[in-house]
């Protein structure tokens, strides 16, 4: 019997099998604007989270969910599960499909989360035959309940060198339903860009008043600015029998089929409006007829970005790809093109993705960054109540900044 490396837990989003693919979370519903949605659910609410992947293998095997409550951080809290749940801390999946006419055979699995007792940050672990170190997945997701009022507003950066590339957060929240004795400690305000792990900010309050149960959060220097970056780059993997957009060569080699993406390159310094998903993607099969999630084909997708060679390293990210700077998502140097190169096996859909530079005096070199750049915020307010045996989640906004749809 072959040594097998022991799976070990992370907290983050992460696949630990190579044969598994396409996951997703997001709220329950038909259309596509569900399925680009953030994965939180508010709590009491009928609308449940939708959870769904693929395994490429051509049996189904027997999958258990548990779930892990976590704090601000995404560290484990001390919350046990039947603080948080109504029932044993163990679910089957048992919603599943063989896929239908694609090349590829794989098995895809759905499952819609249960009903939970408490808000805050929780882990979605997804193992193997009732054996919780025979890991699969972990999937990141937040409840929430509105007790606090909480609003926010994004506006050019304060520092005068990023006032055109930059976008500057400010958050006011009340919190006069809530009991706090020390509301600079208690509360943690964390704001998001584009439902990106990568791209986070934990905001220092400029302002408390204790009386009227206010805070604000407004730092004039820099600490609460986001590079505003660039709408995405894109591509239709609809079809594979002939080319979408931006792709310049599709179809079949070995029965098997590949796609060849347009010879990417460095954008211009003048901002270019076009919509995007904000980094999201989504599942769609021309030729299906509908069942995308099991008539969509896996196709072998090559990436290339036309520059010269650099002494850093050159990511593709995307949420395609859990905005992971990994060894796949790291572009190898492809002499006879003079270009940067990496392959993803990826299903039928609509994709965005980005390149990013490991230079950290120029990380969106290949994008560049626009005060005017389309972006999704989000804001969460975390609360250690009194005696409390973790971070709860007690207030959500999100803002749709420079919206265009």
């Amino acid at each position: 019997m072959a040594f097998q490396k022991k799976k070990e837990l992370k907290f983050e989003d992460t696949v630990y099998e190579n044969e598994i693919k396409t996951v997703q979370m997001y709220p329950e519903g038909g259309s596509i604007q569900n399925s680009l949605s953030p994965a939180i659910a508010e709590l009491g609410q009928t609308t449940k989270l939708i959870l769904e992947f693929d395994d490429l293998r051509n049996d189904a095997d027997y999958y258990f969910v548990q779930f892990i409550h976590c704090n601000a951080d995404w560290t484990p809290s001390d919350l046990r599960p039947n603080m948080y749940l109504n029932s044993f801390n163990e679910f089957e999946i048992e919603d599943f499909e063989f896929s239908s006419e694609s090349k590829t055979n794989y098995v895809h699995y759905k499952y819609r989360l249960p009903t939970f007792q408490s808000t805050g940050n929780y882990m979605l672990v997804v193992y193997r035959d009732r054996n919780k170190e025979d890991l699969v997945l972990s999937k990141r997701f937040r409840v929430y309940q509105n007790e606090v009022g909480v609003g926010g507003n994004i506006s050019r950066s304060s520092a005068v060198g990023d006032r055109l590339t930059h976008q500057r957060v400010e958050v006011t929240m009340s919190y006069g339903n809530l009991n706090s004795i020390d509301p600079r400690q208690d509360f943690k305000v964390v704001v998001r860009q584009n439902q990106r792990p990568d791209m986070l900010l934990l905001l220092k309050p400029t302002f408390i008043d204790e009386n009227s149960k206010v805070i604000r959060y407004q730092n004039l220097g820099s600490e609460n600015d986001f590079s505003g970056g660039n709408e995405f780059r894109f591509f239709d993997l609809s079809t594979v029998n002939f080319k979408g957009r931006n792709i310049t060569d599709a179809g079949f080699k070995d029965n098997k089929p590949f796609a060849q993406l347009g010879m990417d390159v460095m954008r211009n310094d003048g901002y270019f409006q076009n919509l995007d998903l904000n980094g999201q993607y989504y599942i769609r099969d021309l030729e299906g007829g509908g069942a995308f999630a099991i008539t969509s084909e896996y196709v072998t997708t090559t990436f290339s970005l036309k520059t010269e060679k650099r002494l850093t390293d050159i990511y593709l990210l995307g949420a395609f790809n859990n905005w992971k700077r990994d060894a796949q998502s790291k572009l190898k140097w492809n002499a006879q093109r003079e270009a940067y190169e990496t392959d993803y096996l990826l299903k039928q859909g609509w994709y965005d993705y980005s390149y990013w530079s490991a230079d950290p005096m120029a990380p969106n070199e290949f994008e560049q960054s626009f005060f005017e750049t389309e972006n999704l915020y989000e804001i969460y307010v975390y609360f250690k109540p009194i005696g409390g045996r973790g971070d709860i989640l007690v207030g959500y906004s999100r803002i749709d900044y420079n919206r265009r749809r």
